[in-house]
Order: C-alpha cells, then structure tokens, then sequence
C-alpha cells in the first residue's frame, strides 16, 4: 500500500515538526522562548544532516552520545531507515529506547508504533500501551482489526461515508481503513479516512451500526489518521455503554491533568450514541 509506506517514511519527521511546534504553545507545555528555540535550532540541525551535510551528521552523533533526546530519536530514525549510517534495528530500537526513557514525544510514539505493528520487533499491544501511555489494550479486538477498502464496505455504510462528504473513494490516496468490532457484539465499525490531505496523514471518521442503522460514531475532534489497521485506534479492554474506550495516541488530549506531561493521548468512551473524549487519571489509567 504505497500511501501507507508514504507515510511511514514521513513519520518521524512529523512528529519532530509537531513536537516543536507544541512546544512552541507557551502556557501548555511552561517552557521558555530559550528552550523553544534551542528546539527549532536542533530540528534544523536534524534537517541538514539528512540531506547529507557531514558536519551536522557528525553533531547529531555527537549529541546523541551525550544523551540529547532529540538527537538520540533522530539517530534511532537514521538507523530504521539506513539513512547516512548502516539500516540496523538493534541500534534504532536501542536509540528510541535511550530517547523514549527522559520522555521524548516523538520516541515515545516511534516506539509505540514499532510494537503495535510488530516492526523490528515481536508485536506486544501491552509494550505499544506503555509507550503510547494508553490504558490497558483489548488485544484480541487489536489482533483481530483488519484494513478494509472503500469497495468492501457494506452500502449502508458507503452511503453514509458519501452523506458526510468524505473524499474517500475506491482508487483514491487514501482508499484503506480498519474493520473492527468495537462492540464485542461481532458487528464491525469502520475508521476511514473522511478529509485527505496532500502530504501526510488524513483526518478519519468512525462509522458504526446502530439500532439498524449506519451512524458516525466520531467523538468532536475526530481521529487523526493512520497507516496499519486501528494504526490511530487504539481499543482498550474497558468499556461504556456497550463499546469499547479507545485511545488516540497520535492526538493530545486538552483534558489531561497539568502534571507536568506535555502530550497524554486523548480517551474516547461511548455515551449517547457516539464517542466523546473524556477526563483521564495518568496515574490510574496507564502503565
């Protein structure tokens, strides 16, 4: 799937850019203009070693000897990728790994995503959990989420995929989504991309049956999107009114407690026929 490995690719220099710029948001993350600066200065740093500058290279190996996080992620992307040093998965997840321990978003999420899918190393829905600071996963409706295509999906719910103008459509970019059974009652819900964008991930919708009917399940804001089945659906073991909670590691929650963390995952429950986002205790919730 060519727009999945797309995105893959753009990843982690995504996150490093979202990092950033969330740093950037005085008042959320408490951080002076000082070290906001000396962020951006270090992205830029990454940006020039990646397009071959030998000096900058050397600097980010350098700092990320010295235990720079920032530096240590983009040494650990470097590695999964081979790009300027030798494709080794060992040294990526061991970079990751250094980086992810003092609390780097980007590695954090980079790791995530590593055990969600099973890249590099043995698939583990509790060690993605623990990354993606998520509550405890229900790992067998995550192993038994599949991708679906626009062409698959039952009439009803191409019909009201087409009602909420989604761009989706068979042969598009984004023409792949997750089938799963968020209700436990072997009725599958669908997330698929609604808004494509030109670079990067799509803006997704999750779309399930109800009393007979296909209804948009979505919580307001939506799901960010994904590249591997419930990739940015993450279900979790508990469950409201029928449904399973889910965790959206890939959006920052807005209610999380100010204790210090500058991006938890925002949690979904299901309440009066759709999902909304919902407080959350990092110290009950997650690993």
């Amino acid at each position: 799937m060519a727009s999945a490995r797309i995105v893959r690719m753009l990843r982690a220099s995504w996150i490093a850019v979202f990092s950033v710029a969330f740093l950037a948001t005085a008042g959320i993350c408490q951080m002076d203009d000082r070290l906001v600066s000396a962020k951006v200065k270090e992205e830029l740093l990454i940006q020039s070693a990646a397009k071959g500058d030998t000096h900058a290279q050397s600097e980010i190996l350098i700092r990320a000897e010295q235990g720079d996080p920032q530096a240590e992620t983009a040494l650990g992307n470097n590695y999964e990728y081979g790009q300027w040093v030798a494709k080794d998965h060992a040294e990526a997840l061991r970079w990751y790994r250094k980086a992810a321990e003092q609390g780097d978003l980007g590695a954090r999420a980079i790791l995530g995503e590593m055990y969600f899918d099973g890249n590099g190393v043995k698939r583990d829905f509790v060690e993605a959990a623990k990354w993606y600071r998520c509550p405890k996963p229900a790992e067998p409706v995550l192993a038994s989420c599949k991708e679906v295509h626009f062409k698959d999906l039952p009439l009803g719910a191409r019909n009201l995929l087409i009602g909420m103008n989604c761009k989706v459509r068979t042969g598009s970019n984004y023409d792949y989504g997750s089938a799963v059974d968020l209700s436990g009652k072997g009725l599958p819900a669908y997330q698929f991309c609604c808004s494509e964008a030109p670079h990067g991930p799509c803006g997704a919708v999750v779309i399930g049956k109800i009393g007979g009917e296909w209804k948009n399940l979505t919580a307001n804001p939506g799901s960010p999107g994904f590249d591997t089945a419930c990739g940015g659906l993450f279900v979790l073991e508990s469950q409201h009114n029928g449904f399973h909670d889910v965790c959206l590691p890939n959006l920052c929650s807005t209610l999380a407690p100010a204790n210090g963390e500058m991006c938890l995952p925002t949690i979904w429950q299901f309440s009066k026929g759709r999902y909304g986002p919902v407080a959350r205790d990092l110290a009950n919730s997650t690993q």
